[in-house]
């Protein structure tokens, strides 16, 4: 999935300028798989994005000799929305640090490398608008109902919440994370002059001062959706017998896609891909067990921790899937 793209996160991301895969080539994003094969674009102005999302497309029509006909443009949302800081700063004990056996400069390079992985699962986790840390909050779901009722985009499974599948077109021209000042995220730590702050650990009653090392760790990121085609949602997946994730649902969101612009990835969690792998079993004539599916209909399954399994219930013939205003 991810080598459809030469613009992915994992190919931008600079730390103080130098690329994260050369000072970080295994781990940063194992724990993100989704954000490990999105596409990837820089905003357009360092901390703001602007761009057109299509909302209605252009009709035309066939008409006789000397009779008019009425042909309409494509409808746009005219975008500008400024990112979130996703900050993975950190402080550690300056006498842990010091007693590393391989040496300070080693033990905050692997703190380093840990509040990156944590910071990428974050980044992962509000994609899917929920469960954002207070740095990050703000980040827009998917698929935004302000103005517009965008209810097809969303398949009722029928069930009261659970869980929710999302099928996604990655690209450049539809659905893309958008990384700040081009790529780039700010560390400010130098192991020749460290910064120490005095912090306060309070234990029964009592709060005493040691001294830490900072480590200033953040970035600007946001999302791109350029069409409200790009993002279908499978939603009250609540894992009751009538309610489960199967082919047959997928098959639905996957018709609401315009036959040009298919989706690339599906999302899920692991219990969603349990239970497409059992309702396949159940139809398995020879009785044998379904392997775990790794696609549905030829499009790659991603599975990820950051969906739960506990949404409230979406209706979607409302605006209510999001309490975004705007991106």
């Amino acid at each position: 999935m991810g080598s459809n793209y030469t613009n992915t996160l994992a190919g931008m991301l600079l730390l103080n300028d130098q690329n994260m895969a050369d000072i970080y080539p295994n781990g940063v994003l194992d724990d993100s798989p989704v954000i490990a094969q999105a596409s990837a674009v820089a905003a357009s102005q360092g901390t703001v994005h602007k761009y057109l999302r299509r909302t209605t497309a252009a009709t035309v029509g066939f008409r006789e000799i000397n009779t008019g006909v009425t042909n309409t443009a494509e409808i746009f949302d005219d975008i500008s929305h400024t990112l979130k800081i996703l900050d993975a700063s950190f402080t550690r004990d300056v006498a842990l640090a010091d007693a590393f056996r391989a040496g300070r400069e080693a033990y905050i390079q692997k703190e380093t490398q840990a509040a990156l992985k944590s910071g990428m699962f974050a980044l992962e986790t509000a994609l899917f608008g929920f469960g954002q840390s207070t740095q990050f909050a703000g980040l827009p779901y998917f698929v935004e109902y302000a103005d517009t009722d965008y209810g097809d985009q969303v398949i009722d499974a029928g069930g009261a919440g659970g869980k929710s599948v999302w099928l996604i077109r990655w690209g450049e021209d539809a659905v893309s994370v958008i990384a700040g000042n081009d790529g780039n995220m700010s560390m400010l730590w130098d192991d020749d002059n460290p910064t120490v702050v005095q912090v306060y650990q309070s234990d029964q009653g009592v709060t005493a001062p040691y001294s830490a090392y900072r480590v200033t760790l953040q970035g600007y990121f946001g999302l791109q959706v350029a069409s409200v085609y790009d993002v279908v949602r499978i939603a009250n997946l609540d894992g009751t017998s009538d309610d489960l994730l199967t082919d047959d649902l997928i098959s639905d969101a996957l018709s609401v896609f315009p036959a040009a612009r298919p989706p690339n990835m599906i999302c899920m969690n692991r219990t969603a891909l349990k239970e497409l792998q059992q309702s396949r079993t159940a139809r398995n004539p020879t009785g044998a067990p379904a392997p775990f599916p790794e696609e549905s209909f030829k499009i790659p399954i991603v599975t990820t921790d950051a969906l739960g399994s506990s949404e409230v219930e979406i209706d979607a013939t409302t605006t209510t899937t999001t309490t975004s205003s705007s991106v």
